[in-house]
């Protein structure tokens, strides 16, 4: 089944519609899996680490199903990942024991790497002028199955604890039906296949690849707060449904909220960061969003009434939705054309290692220091973040003309420096 250059948006249609099925079953488990791990009997440290191991399969197998793509396709590797993510999803929902939860998450995030399969295939089918426009679809699917899942899986769990695992299997099920009969295979057949020794680079974890390959000192600073940002702002997402249970929130309730912040970063990002960016640059908009952020999470920790906490969600989502595109945006500009897609890449790995870690040291915070800890070390973990981006902005962002600024480029790894 092959790709004509006919039905490009077509296709593009179909693949938007394939990802946003996918996010919408996974987003549908954010609100609920802390609660029905919780209900097995696993305490807040092991629900962290429950959590955490999508995020974890997805840094090691993003790459390892990358390589696959290449040599088979992209329209299998699809395929079999959706049917892979629809049975992960069927075995939370026949989970007796915390181990089988542990084996659930672990196929979910092997299956759930497919995602840069999926940007492969935009970038297989679209042309330069419009890959911008091709990889937003990815996003917008993203953000629309986001606020669309946390709303139900929260109305879903009062039906049945059972209910969003079996929801979110069907719907995955629904886009491999889709994409079985109407996605065509987008890489060209006479396309070049890589080698094993490629393959065996795909198996080293990429924040490794990472450190070893990266010797410039700027990126590796930028690469490190990638890393730290995510951490401290993803264990908010996952311990805030353990925290709502217990001042008495009902599991609608939570969905609804989360979908709330999902909806205000979207809407931050869709609407305020191209009329901010071009009035006032990026390294203002970090040191704003970071502040925000920072503040808002400690703010969760200071009052569980719902006024404060829905203000609290506005700082942190409108903070979030400030931070991350504007702080990618001038780690890009720091980069010379030929090493942007794979450093960029390479952010991208260190981000999701961070929020791999967060939900883990959330658990661990709740349980060792109180429910509120998690917030309120995130919160701390982000005005550090601030505070390392404010002192070493000058570094990061050497200005042009600025009597040390050749010196700093060429030992920072700028245009003037030799890439790595």
């Amino acid at each position: 089944m092959a790709l004509t250059q006919s039905r490009p948006r077509m296709v593009e249609g179909v693949i938007f519609a394939t990802i946003l099925i996918d996010f919408l079953g996974f987003s549908l488990l954010i609100p609920v899996l802390p609660l029905y791990a919780e209900k097995l009997g696993a305490p807040p440290d092991q629900i962290g680490l429950i959590l955490s191991l999508y995020a974890i399969g997805l840094v090691l197998f993003l790459p390892i199903w990358g390589w696959i793509s290449d040599r088979i396709g992209r329209r299998p590797v699809i395929l079999v990942c959706l049917v892979g993510t629809a049975i992960s999803f069927a075995l939370l929902a026949f989970a007796e024991t915390i181990p089988q939860i542990y084996l659930a998450r672990v196929l979910g995030g092997f299956f759930g790497a497919s995602i840069g399969t999926a940007q492969a295939y935009i970038a297989d089918i679209t042309g330069s002028e419009e890959r911008a426009r091709g990889m937003g679809l990815i996003g917008a699917a993203f953000g629309v199955g986001f606020v669309a899942g946390n709303a139900m899986g929260g109305l879903l769990y009062p039906i049945h604890p059972e209910a969003p695992f079996w929801t979110a299997a069907a719907l995955t099920l629904v886009a491999f039906l889709f994409g079985l009969f109407f996605l065509p295979e987008s890489r060209p057949l006479d396309a070049p296949k890589p080698g094993v020794g490629s393959l065996l680079r795909a198996c080293v974890p990429t924040p490794i690849m990472a450190f070893f390959r990266v010797h410039s000192l700027r990126n590796r600073l930028f690469f490190y707060l990638f890393f730290h940002m995510f951490a401290s702002v993803s264990a908010l997402e996952a311990m805030f449904p353990l925290f709502a249970a217990r001042i008495g929130w009902d599991v609608w309730q939570t969905g609804l909220f989360l979908a709330y912040i999902g909806l205000v970063v979207a809407a931050t990002q869709a609407f305020l960061i191209g009329p901010l960016t071009d009035n006032f640059g990026e390294v203002p908009l970090v040191k704003t969003g970071l502040a925000l952020t920072g503040a808002g999470m400690l703010l969760f920790a200071a009052s569980d009434a719902t006024p404060v906490l829905m203000v609290a969600a506005t700082a942190v989502a409108g903070g979030v939705g400030i931070t991350f595109p504007t702080f990618t945006s001038l780690f890009s500009k720091v980069l010379g054309p030929e090493e942007a897609g794979e450093y960029l890449g390479h952010s991208q790995s260190m981000a999701q290692t961070g929020r791999a870690l967060g939900p883990y040291w959330g658990g661990w915070a709740l349980l060792g220091i109180g429910i509120t800890a998690p917030f309120w070390l995130g919160g701390l973990g982000l005005l550090a973040a601030l505070a390392i981006f404010i002192a070493t902005s000058h570094y990061l962002v050497p200005e042009r003309g600025h009597p040390g600024g050749p010196a700093l480029d060429e030992r920072a790894g700028g245009p003037a420096a030799e890439r790595d």
